[in-house]
């Protein structure tokens, strides 16, 4: 059984586990915007070529997509590219033909009890995923795809 965790956005990634167990973490495929406040957007053909070089046919393949909302004093233009984020990674995922399931911020780190840090989160995934590349700060969102895929295995497939 192989879980896909994504955390949409910019910054966000892609998280791949068999069986609850690591196998890739990858950051969000993007492109170059050219004007605007927001400079890049996610790369929809990029994110379907991920996901089906991770996603083999002879195997069964779930994904758990972060339900994103905005959060007050985030800008316009911020809070549409998350949209934007959100609605590639959600059409990638269908033109994959992969099965789908939402999961709020709350849902995922309810289960692993985590609060709102991020770097409780990644703490909490360098101890289960001890290959994984999330050595920096910065990884955090690789971190939570991480996570988010072993939610998804650990509350529907275990």
């Amino acid at each position: 059984m192989i879980t896909i965790g994504i955390d949409p956005g910019l910054s966000g990634a892609i998280g791949v586990l068999r069986n609850g167990a690591f196998v890739t973490v990858l950051d969000m495929p993007i492109v170059a915007k050219g004007s605007g406040s927001v400079k890049n957007e996610v790369d929809p053909a990029g994110l379907v070529e991920l996901l089906r070089q991770n996603a083999p046919p002879h195997e069964a393949v779930a994904v758990a997509l972060e339900r994103v909302n905005a959060m007050p004093g985030q800008g316009s233009s911020s809070i549409f590219s998350l949209g934007d984020s959100f609605g590639c990674a959600r059409s990638a995922v269908a033109a994959c033909r992969l099965e789908l399931t939402y999961v709020t911020p709350a849902q995922w780190k309810k289960h692993f009890k985590l609060t709102s840090d991020k770097e409780l989160g990644r703490a909490l995934a360098v101890r289960m995923f001890p290959a994984a590349p999330l050595n920096l700060k910065k990884h955090a969102d690789r971190a939570e795809a991480l996570l988010m895929a072993r939610w998804l295995y650990e509350t529907r497939y275990k």
